[in-house]
């Protein structure tokens, strides 16, 4: 079964909602956080052990048999995303000094995070589980990534208005 080349595009989900969020507050992007809301030490080390699943599970995949791996094309996409936007998180990590580079570094891990979740429904789906059972089990996984995501997304509009009443 092959997928549907929109599913490739599904990663990209948090940089459009993100994008979205900095439009929207364009003004408050610019602005300098300080040093101790920058939190780069505890991003880090999140970041550190996702990239490290991500790493194992396309190196994983990588390795196996060619029949299989032609079978596998979209959680091995999956995990390749997710690998790539979490050193592309923890490199902006690095030198984020504005609330727009804040955000961005926040979509790239929210891209690794549900490539991940993406590799393990397609894994599911790739897999002879009963219909009932993946889409449960679809539900759950991705029910719950968007349920974070959203709530996110929401913390942070009310923060940046809260800002922007305050320093209008």
């Amino acid at each position: 079964m092959t997928a549907n080349p929109a599913a490739y595009l599904l990663p990209a989900i948090p940089l459009v909602t993100r994008l979205v969020l900095c439009l929207r507050w364009r003004k408050q992007m610019a602005v300098q956080l300080p040093e101790e809301a920058q939190e780069r030490d505890i991003q880090r080390t999140f970041i550190f052990s996702l990239a490290g699943f991500s790493f194992t599970a396309v190196a994983g995949l990588a390795v196996l048999d060619s029949a299989v791996r032609v079978g596998l094309q979209l959680p091995t996409w999956y995990v390749l995303a997710s690998f790539v936007s979490l050193v592309g998180a923890l490199n902006v990590q690095s030198y984020k000094s504005s609330r727009w580079q804040n955000q961005f570094a926040t979509a790239l891990l929210e891209v690794g995070t549900l490539s991940l979740m993406l590799a393990l429904v397609a894994l599911l789906f790739s897999a002879s589980f009963g219909c009932a059972f993946q889409w449960i089990a679809t539900a759950v996984t991705l029910g719950s990534w968007l349920a974070d995501h959203l709530k996110r997304l929401s913390l942070d509009n009310k923060y940046l208005a809260a800002l922007t009443r305050r320093n209008p």
